[in-house]
C-alpha cells in the first residue's frame, strides 16, 4: 500500500515529455549535455537540457503518448568543464545508442558537442548532416584553440564523411565562407530565404533526394532574435518558426537517425530559447507522423 501511494503522489526525476527510462524499446534515446566550457560571448548554455526538458512538459500532439512510449530519457552527461572528456562521452554514449540501432535525441549545452556525435555516427553510416544555425562554425582556429563552438563543423570537414548542408547562416567572416564554398555540399543563407524561400526549400529538397540517413542539428541562434534572445552568440535577421519547419517538413523522419538541439540559454531570456527547442523536437518526432 505504502508504494501505491509513492507512485501515485510522487513525479519521478524531470525528462523530455516525461517520457520514461525503458532504454531496450525505445527508438529514440534522449541524453542532455550540460556544456558550456569553450563558450566565447555569453555563458549559461549549459542550463539548456534542463530548461527543454521543463518546457517540454506543456506540450500536446495527437497520438503523443503512444509515440512517448518510443523514446527514453537517460539524463545528462557527466559533467565535465573539459572539452575533450566531453567530446569522448558525446563519442562514447552515441556509438552505443546507434550501435543498438536506436536514434539519438541529444540537449545541450554548446554546438561544439555535435563533432563528437557526427564522429560516432560516421563509423556506422556516411549521414547526410542538416545544420541550421546562424554561423558556419569553420574557423581554423578560435580565441586560441582548434576545438570550440566556432571551429567544430571545419574539424569535422576535415574527415568529412557524407553530404552536409547548413542553412539559415548569416554571420560568418571571410574565411569562412571560402572554406563553406569549396566543402559544404548546400549553403542557404537567410538572406536567400528572405528573397525567395520556395526556392531555397527547393534546392533543400533537391539536396535530399539522394540522401541515405539523416543528421539534423539544430542551433537556436538560427532563429530571429526578437524575443528569442537566449542563445549564448545572438544574431539578429534570423528565420522564424514557420520558416524553420518549412525545411523540416521536407526531412523524411524514417531517414532521420538522429538530432540535436543546441545552445539554449535560460539565463538570458527565462526560458523563450528552451520552448522554442522543446517544441521543434516535438514538431520533428510528432508533427510528421499527424
Amino acid at each position: 500500500m505504502q508504494n501505491d501511494i509513492l507512485r501515485l503522489y510522487l513525479k519521478s526525476r524531470l525528462s523530455l515529455f516525461s517520457v520514461g527510462e525503458d532504454y531496450e524499446n525505445a527508438e529514440y534515446i534522449v541524453f542532455g549535455v550540460p556544456f558550456d566550457s569553450t563558450t566565447t560571448f555569453i555563458p549559461g548554455c549549459r542550463f539548456g537540457p534542463l530548461a527543454i526538458r521543463i518546457f517540454s512538459e506543456n506540450i500536446d500532439y495527437p497520438d503523443m503518448d503512444e509515440v512517448c512510449l518510443r523514446i527514453a530519457d537517460l539524463g545528462d552527461l557527466v559533467p565535465t568543464v573539459n572539452v575533450r572528456w566531453m567530446l569522448k562521452r558525446v563519442y562514447r554514449v552515441v556509438e552505443k545508442i546507434i550501435g543498438d540501432e536506436k536514434k539519438p535525441i541529444i540537449l545541450g549545452g554548446e554546438h561544439t558537442l555535435t563533432l563528437a556525435s557526427l564522429k560516432a555516427l560516421a563509423k556506422h553510416v556516411e549521414p547526410t548532416v542538416i545544420i541550421f544555425d546562424a554561423h558556419l562554425d569553420l574557423r581554423s582556429e578560435f580565441m586560441d584553440t582548434r576545438i570550440n563552438h566556432a571551429t567544430w563543423l571545419r574539424r569535422f570537414l576535415e574527415k568529412k564523411t557524407g553530404k552536409v548542408a547548413v542553412v539559415g547562416c548569416r554571420d560568418f567572416s571571410r574565411e569562412e565562407l571560402e572554406y563553406a564554398e569549396k566543402n559544404v555540399d548546400l549553403l542557404i543563407s537567410t538572406e536567400s530565404i528572405e528573397k525567395n524561400i520556395d526556392e531555397a526549400v527547393d534546392r533543400f529538397n533537391n539536396f535530399l533526394k539522394d540522401s541515405g540517413k539523416i543528421y539534423v542539428s539544430i542551433d537556436l541562434d538560427v532563429l530571429e532574435q526578437q524575443g528569442i534572445i537566449g542563445v549564448s552568440n545572438p544574431s539578429p535577421r534570423g528565420l522564424t518558426y514557420i520558416q524553420i519547419n518549412k525545411f523540416l517538413n521536407k526531412i523524411p523522419i524514417e531517414k532521420i537517425i538522429g538530432l540535436d538541439v543546441v545552445e539554449a540559454n535560460p539565463l538570458i531570456d527565462r526560458g523563450v530559447s528552451a520552448s522554442h527547442g522543446a517544441h521543434l523536437i516535438s514538431y520533428i518526432i510528432f508533427h510528421q507522423r499527424l
